[in-house]
């Protein structure tokens, strides 16, 4: 625990949760003419307050990261004209074998994967798409055809060669153009939405009073 104490003897953990608490938890309601507003409302409206904040500053997270550490990915491909499966390469001679964000999200379907082909499972499904032609021709007489039997494509990532189609290349460079998404753009988008947040929290009781006025104004 801090040991730094105001002129009352508090400390400033206690100072500070007071405050949090006076201005979230037990704010005051403005009198109102022409509705009703309890505590809990107003503490509602300031926690979807916080809530988009804190979602605007996860998107904007989760943007920067794409088109910053993903984006590198796609970049590279582009770059070494990775455009079809003679071209493509392993992350290996793409330089990216160590990259757990890169390996995961290819790996789990994430974002890479509607933009990355890999030369080994578009065989795999060519070949499955075989199976299934030729079995459902071999049952087609059959009164109660059995059911085909799913396989799934086993990655290792350490074999697999990657590449962007050709009709998907201008698109992806757009996508992930890295211009102007760095870590700076991010922590001015964090701090000016924090300081709003604050202020539209402080004001809040202030712009419910002026929407009970004017509809005052209205009624007369």
């Amino acid at each position: 625990m801090l040991y730094l104490f105001s002129a009352n003897e508090k400390s400033l953990i206690e100072e500070l949760w007071e405050y949090f608490e006076t201005t979230y938890f037990s704010p005051e309601i403005p009198r109102l003419n022409n509705f009703t507003l309890g505590t809990g409302t107003l503490v509602t409206l300031k926690t979807i307050l916080i809530g988009l904040t804190f979602g605007i500053i996860f998107a904007s997270f989760i943007t920067i990261y794409n088109k910053r550490y993903l984006g590198g990915f796609i970049r590279k491909l582009l770059h070494e004209e990775c455009l079809g499966a003679s071209s493509a390469k392993t992350l290996e001679e793409l330089g990216y074998a160590k990259s757990f964000g890169v390996k995961h999200a290819i790996k789990t379907d994430g974002t890479l994967s509607r933009w990355v082909r890999c030369v080994e499972e578009d065989e795999f499904l060519a070949e499955i798409e075989k199976k299934r032609t030729e079995f459902e021709e071999a049952h087609k007489a059959d009164e109660k055809p059995p059911r085909f039997k799913e396989i799934s494509f086993k990655r290792d990532l350490n074999t697999m060669h990657f590449y962007i189609l050709e009709e998907k290349k201008y698109a992806a460079d757009v996508k992930f153009d890295a211009k102007g998404a760095n870590w700076g753009s991010f922590a001015l988008v964090a701090v000016v939405s924090i300081l709003l947040c604050a202020f539209l929290s402080f004001v809040l009781p202030d712009i419910i009073k002026m929407v009970d006025n004017f509809i005052s104004v209205m009624k007369n």
